[in-house]
């Protein structure tokens, strides 16, 4: 369970750290990440491995051209271990999180624990401190961690970046991540766009979190 969270963690912060475009105004009120002005694109995802194996759904909300963003996932995660009888037992958990990006501002909604987790966003400190606009920065950083960038291929349609890091491969169009795929100390986790729909209008109420405690990840 332990790999599967870390995994898990390692994913959803290189998909926020690299899924950034270019010509923003880091003095502007809104920091823009995509190239499209809204969105909503539903995912299927899967994890499999040694000892889970699990699907679920996420939704993703977006405006502003990225400075206002919101995911849910939901999914189903069946995990076997030995008892101290020497017996396999299986156990399945339903989880539900939910993931904001409110300009340089990052929440993570945990539903069981009914706690929002808060962070800066450090791809747009980074392109503060080395005025860089966020297309920039991204390949910088995804290069000086040893990022490939391979031969573009169509996600429903739409011609994708693909880009390659640490076990991770991207499909990103215009800096919105359509497909993910994962190979992590031996899990794997699969990500990708069943249905698109871009440049439409996307209720505010998408975007409202629900009354918890917030706790800053950095003091944990």
């Amino acid at each position: 369970m332990k790999n599967t969270l870390k995994c898990l963690s390692i994913l959803f912060f290189v998909a926020v750290f690299v899924s950034c475009d270019k010509d923003d105004d880091l003095q502007s009120k809104d920091i823009k990440r995509y190239n499209v002005e809204s969105g909503i694109v539903h995912f299927t995802t899967s994890i499999s491995g040694p000892h889970v194996n699990g699907s679920g759904t996420k939704d993703l909300y977006f405006k502003k051209y990225g400075a206002l963003e919101m995911s849910y996932e939901d999914k189903s995660e069946t995990i076997s271990f030995i008892n101290e009888n020497g017996i396999e037992e299986f156990k399945t958990e339903d989880v539900r999180n939910a993931y904001k990006i409110d300009n340089d501002k990052i929440y993570v909604v945990d539903y069981g624990a009914s706690v929002i987790y808060t962070k800066e966003d450090p791809l747009i400190e980074y392109m503060r401190q080395n005025d860089l606009d966020a297309l920039e920065a991204g390949r910088q950083t995804m290069i000086s961690l040893g990022g490939v960038q391979l031969d573009n291929e169509e996600i429903l349609g739409y011609n994708c970046e693909v880009w390659e890091l640490i076990g991770i491969k991207q499909w990103i169009y215009r800096g919105i991540t359509l497909k993910i795929v994962a190979n992590l100390a031996g899990i794997t986790i699969i990500e990708e766009a069943t249905n698109i729909k871009f440049d439409v209008s996307v209720a505010d109420s998408y975007f409202e979190l629900p009354n918890f405690p917030h706790k800053d990840i950095d003091d944990l």
